[in-house]
């Protein structure tokens, strides 16, 4: 899933089996860390006249507690399973210099299973368990917003799942990038990025692939084919009802080779595009070209298999990570601080850098709230906020006001595309540009 295009993984995370609920301690994973002490640029002294009180659910003096959901285990795993360890170096970072007004940051996590009812279990436990604010990050938080959003919960992360995130009553919910795959008033309002690349790398016949149980990852692909008039771009063939996490696309290739299609678009977890990207080149569409929106971190680097497969293939990315980049730098240092299962100087995955900027905007949100804060402090005066970038760290800045239309959405947004190339990922943007832009394309929902 890609971060943009990556409306796409929600679709991924979307989908997936109904698993038994994860609030049982026999089917959940959970932990509570309260993060160590050192280095973040996030965290803020108190700084008020008054002294720190318990001033809401999850607030006493000294702490706050938030909650963290994701797909630890179950078919989304691929993609998720070491996420938690990104929020939790952000957080760490921030507790290290003061935490929020004097507060260490606590988390509390539990895992979905990878299920839109693990999820609801999850959220409804959430409601027990006394966290201020949840950091939901995962493809089925479509699954159980409601029970968030119902007890006013302040939510934070990142729209990738589902259309939730930009429509009333959810103004609890806040993703670090636009919420593209919100449909208003029965339409989709993306930004046409895979169609400008693959017009940009002479792409004319794409296929298209998206989970069938997920509506964003659908959406990911149809906006593709939505903006022909602007890329003139053909749809040779498309599926939009692959299982979430299938590994078996034999009889797509062959229907890709057979209708001359000259590249393949997956918007898919980890395992599956490794899986498309394995059944292309074993069909010999060495001119297929291949794009996910998963796959540009170390874990493809850690395999010959997964290099093998996924060589020659375009990842579109929010992020680029060159440590050379100052605020990259940082974070891939806090990261290596904290994270216990990150190793120094690697690619971080899709879960790993998006549960990070979560964290951050969950932290920059406390602190807009006051010394004191509130739920509701927290979610009216986030979303009085018109641009955000994480100082930096986002290309482009995301706005939390105009809530509940398309004016949330700038009209337009750019990106970085890599290319896996002989083992390293390289800047697959043509004509010397850093990054690709692309407005907005409105196509009916469903």
């Amino acid at each position: 899933m890609n971060r943009r295009w990556i409306a796409p993984l929600a679709a991924v995370a979307a989908s997936g089996m109904v698993l038994a609920a994860c609030s049982s301690s026999k089917n959940s994973s959970s932990a509570t860390t309260t993060a160590s002490t050192s280095g973040g640029s996030s965290a803020t002294t108190a700084s008020g006249s008054g002294a720190n009180t318990s001033s809401d659910v999850g607030v006493s003096p000294t702490t706050i507690k938030i909650g963290y959901i994701t797909s630890v285990t179950g078919v989304a795993s691929s993609t998720f399973s070491d996420a938690l360890g990104g929020a939790q170096a952000a957080v760490s970072a921030a507790n290290a210099t003061g935490g929020v007004d004097g507060r260490q940051i606590e988390l509390v996590s539990l895992d979905d299973q990878s299920s839109p009812a693990g999820f609801n279990s999850a959220a409804s436990a959430m409601t027990t368990k006394g966290v201020f604010g949840v950091i939901p990050y995962s493809s089925f938080t479509f699954g159980g917003y409601k029970t968030l959003q119902q007890a006013g919960i302040p939510t934070v992360g990142y729209s990738f799942d589902g259309p939730e995130w930009g429509v009333e009553p959810n103004s609890n919910m806040f993703s670090f990038l636009p919420p593209q795959g919100t449909a208003w008033s029965g339409q989709y309002h993306q930004y046409n990025l895979a169609g400008t690349f693959l017009q940009s790398v002479g792409v004319k016949k794409p296929a298209g692939f998206a989970y069938g149980i997920s509506p964003s990852s659908q959406a990911s692909i149809k906006v593709i084919f939505a903006g022909a008039s602007q890329t003139g771009l053909t749809q040779c063939y498309a599926n939009y009802s692959v299982p979430f996490g299938g590994v078996d696309f034999t009889a797509d290739v062959l229907q890709v080779k057979n209708a001359g299609c000259d590249a393949v678009v997956g918007s898919f977890v980890d395992a599956s595009d490794q899986a498309m990207a394995t059944a292309v080149s074993q069909a010999g569409l060495t001119n297929v070209k291949k794009v996910f929106f998963t796959g540009y971190d170390q874990n493809t680097l850690a395999t010959q298999a997964a290099q093998t497969a996924f060589n020659g293939s375009y990842f579109p990315n929010t992020l680029l990570f060159d440590p050379s980049i100052p605020q990259i730098n940082t974070m891939m240092q806090n990261l290596a601080k904290y994270d216990s299962s990150y190793k120094a100087g690697a690619i971080p995955d899709f879960g790993t850098w998006g549960s990070y900027i979560s964290a951050q905007l969950m932290i920059y949100g406390l602190q807009k709230a006051g010394q004191n804060p509130t739920r509701k402090a927290f979610i009216s005066d986030l979303r009085q906020v018109s641009s955000w970038d994480d100082n930096g760290l986002l290309p482009s800045p995301t706005q939390f006001t105009n809530f509940g239309s398309p004016a949330m959405l700038p009209p337009t947004a750019c990106e970085y595309v890599v290319q896996l190339q002989d083992g390293k990922f390289v800047n697959a943007v043509q004509g010397g540009k850093q990054t690709v832009c692309a407005g907005l394309v409105t196509f009916p929902a469903g």
